[in-house]
């Protein structure tokens, strides 16, 4: 059963943060009300945060105090390719910098409709390439942070560069036909998002490329030689099947893949971590998983 916490929590979300995911909220307005709701959020003690310019991509470096030498973390926020930024996801990103103890480098990738894909897995493969100048990286993103992670895991293998440590995926999105069954039948039960909002996003990142492109649609993708990725869920979102047929594709490529879900929790349920107890089990297994 979800935490008392969790559950005052989840309501609060479906109250003030699900309607801005309605495909008539401009995305304007919507980037700006999700920057305003974590403005206020408190960072994390023992992290220091500055913001940097990564081969001409603005980013937050997260360094824990306690940082460890030799690994880094590359986060790609989510924001349905549309919205999200370093100030909407810096609490939960910096309290996994602390958790992992890992110095960890939260892009601001280009968004969607102004650029469209590939400037997202551009950007991302420029910030990759940076970082394994000062040695080994793990990538880890959220929704459709985590598809991008795939996507430019991708990118990586082809261009022949090392491979990441590791992958940790929270609720990616990686199908944007929006063809899973939970997409339909868990929209009642979903705290965050909306099926008319998710679907209706979908070609406005793709653009000509097409919503089955495998960078686009990573569930599309051949898995071979990917490295170790972790992917959590929440029970009730609609994009439940987006990881459970991950894990299945990755585990038929003999990808080391660990799929764990969360009953109870809605999508990315994990930027909760400064105070509810399941998403800070999410961070703790994310740090357990990349020291394994």
């Amino acid at each position: 059963m979800a935490s008392l916490m969790a559950r005052i929590t989840g309501t609060l979300i479906q109250k003030l943060v699900q309607p801005t995911f309605q495909p008539d909220y401009p995305i304007a307005r919507q980037r700006k009300r999700l920057d305003f709701l974590q403005k206020f959020a408190p960072m994390p003690l023992g992290v220091e945060k500055i913001e940097i310019t990564l081969a001409g991509i603005p980013a937050w470096r997260l360094t824990p105090l306690a940082a460890s030498k030799g690994k880094q973390l590359l986060y790609l926020h989510g924001g349905g390719y549309v919205s999200g930024s370093p100030q909407s996801h810096g609490d939960m990103v910096a309290r996994i910098a602390k958790q992992t103890g890992l110095t960890t480098t939260l892009i601001d990738y280009r968004l969607a409709p102004e650029n469209v894909f590939p400037a997202a897995v551009d950007d991302a493969l420029i910030a990759y390439k940076e970082l394994i100048k000062d040695g080994s990286v793990v990538i880890a993103g959220d929704s459709a942070g985590g598809g991008l992670s795939l996507a430019v895991t991708q990118a990586i293998r082809d261009a022949e560069l090392p491979m990441p440590d590791a992958l940790v995926l929270f609720s990616p999105w990686i199908d944007l036909n929006c063809s899973g069954e939970s997409f339909s039948e868990r929209a009642e039960r979903e705290k965050l998002l909306t099926p008319d909002w998710v679907s209706q996003m979908a070609p406005k990142y793709a653009g000509e490329a097409g919503l089955t492109h495998p960078q686009v649609s990573p569930l599309n993708a051949d898995f071979k030689d990917f490295p170790p990725t972790l992917i959590q869920v929440g029970s009730e979102e609609i994009l439940y099947s987006d990881s459970i047929r991950l894990q299945e594709k990755m585990a038929a490529a003999n990808v080391s893949v660990v799929l764990s879900e969360y009953p109870e929790m809605w999508h990315v349920f994990q930027l909760h971590a400064g105070y509810m107890p399941e998403a800070k089990q999410a961070l703790k297994e994310f740090a357990a998983f990349i020291d394994g």
